[in-house]
């Protein structure tokens, strides 16, 4: 009885938190396949590369149009949307092989799923804003959810590449239903604060924190981008389907202990500091996995070895980038804020990864080994520039009294 009247009290954040887990579940049921699928139908490691491209191009001038209809509209419905044609698009895989045909149905996906992980951010770092919870707790939920995929059905998925599409959109569904249940007084909240007037990008662009956090999160994201090609790179070396998809699972739980630390740790070191030193075990990261090439039958160790510093790179840097966004601005900013955040990270930066990597990734270039090392080198160039930015904002970061900073 004790239980059950806990769950009653605490069924909200079951609800986003179960709301999490499915969004990831389906991204860990796509994301490690999605590159072997391509190859599976012939593509070039240059044409992954446009189609890996294409999406981020499309994020690069819808991103800010998603966030600020939520902000003006319903993020819960914007939410949903997004879900149920995500869903669609990743089905419509499967009707078609050619060049041509995947590159529209990539383009049609991102266009859609692109809003899906800012606005489910937005809402629920304002849900435990008002509720007085702990942000990392849900965004475990969706770590473990992305890391289950892999080691529950990474068989089914290895022999049959087209079934991570179907589960996708599966999970897309009750996603969608899932967010029927979000807390009603926090979207009330996010919708009415939120005023109706055009919401200007200027104030944001001029903003010390925001360019701190688009330059730290282009770097990473760029140093994240190669490791689209990371199942294909494994390939190479001799391992199976199923192994490439559990190295994805592998850096999913390596952030399950950040997760659990971050906030003690954020109350000792600034979000900044965190962020800054992501950038650095990037690149060193980086260095492991084409180090991997080299080593012969501790390949595989060092591949693990690079999938665990996914613990002190992209889930550090995501969720420090999130609290600053979500404690600098006001609710009218905070999706728009995100979301210019994601096209930074997921436009930009992917853009710039993906063609540079299908490009050198190719035999006749450098490889997919030394691809991995070209973009280490960038990684340590860009930490001088994140260095550089982080110092000229941090008198204005004193003045703001943020503890996080």
């Amino acid at each position: 009885m004790k239980l059950l009247s806990k769950l009653k009290a605490h069924r909200q954040l079951l609800a986003v938190g179960a709301m999490f887990a499915l969004i990831y579940m389906g991204s860990g049921a796509m994301n490690p396949y999605i590159t072997l699928y391509y190859k599976q139908q012939g593509l070039s490691t240059g044409q992954i590369g446009v189609i890996s491209a294409i999406g981020p191009l499309a994020t690069l001038l819808l991103q800010t149009a998603w966030g600020r209809l939520a902000d003006r509209t319903n993020r819960k419905g914007v939410l949903m949307l997004a879900l149920l044609a995500s869903g669609v698009c990743a089905v419509l895989y499967l009707f078609g092989a050619s060049f041509p045909y995947i590159l529209t149905v990539a383009l049609l996906f991102v266009v859609f799923n692109m809003a899906v992980l800012p606005m489910s951010d937005a809402m629920a770092l304002e849900f435990c804003s008002s509720r007085n919870y702990r942000f990392a707790p849900i965004r475990l939920c969706g770590t473990i959810g992305y890391s289950l995929m892999p080691i529950l059905l990474g068989s089914l998925f290895s022999a049959h590449l087209g079934s991570t599409f179907v589960v996708f959109a599966l999970l897309c569904a009750l996603a969608a239903v899932m967010a029927l249940f979000f807390p009603a007084q926090a979207q009330r909240q996010a919708v009415s604060s939120a005023p109706r007037e055009k919401t200007a990008l200027a104030p944001l662009l001029r903003d010390p924190v925001i360019l701190f956090l688009l330059i730290a999160n282009f770097f990473v994201s760029v140093g994240m981008g190669a490791y689209t090609y990371l199942p294909l790179y494994a390939s190479s070396l001799g391992f199976d389907n199923n192994l490439c998809g559990l190295l994805s699972a592998i850096a999913a739980i390596a952030e399950i202990p950040s997760l659990l630390l971050i906030d003690k740790v954020m109350k000792k070191i600034s979000g900044a500091r965190i962020i800054i030193a992501s950038t650095l075990f990037m690149a060193l990261r980086l260095l492991f996995t084409f180090a991997a090439g080299a080593c012969g039958r501790w390949a595989l160790p060092m591949l693990i070895a690079g999938q665990l510093m996914q613990s002190v790179t992209y889930i550090t840097n995501y969720y420090c980038s999130a609290q600053l966004i979500h404690e600098r601005f006001p609710a009218q900013l905070k999706s728009t804020a995100q979301t210019l955040l994601a096209m930074v990270t997921a436009g930009f930066s992917h853009i710039l990864a993906s063609l540079l990597a299908g490009w050198l990734s190719e035999p006749a270039v450098l490889g997919l080994q030394n691809m991995f090392l070209v973009f280490a080198v960038f990684l340590v160039a860009g930490l001088g520039l994140v260095l550089l930015a982080w110092r000229r904002c941090v008198h204005d970061i004193q003045q703001t009294g943020s503890q996080s900073m």
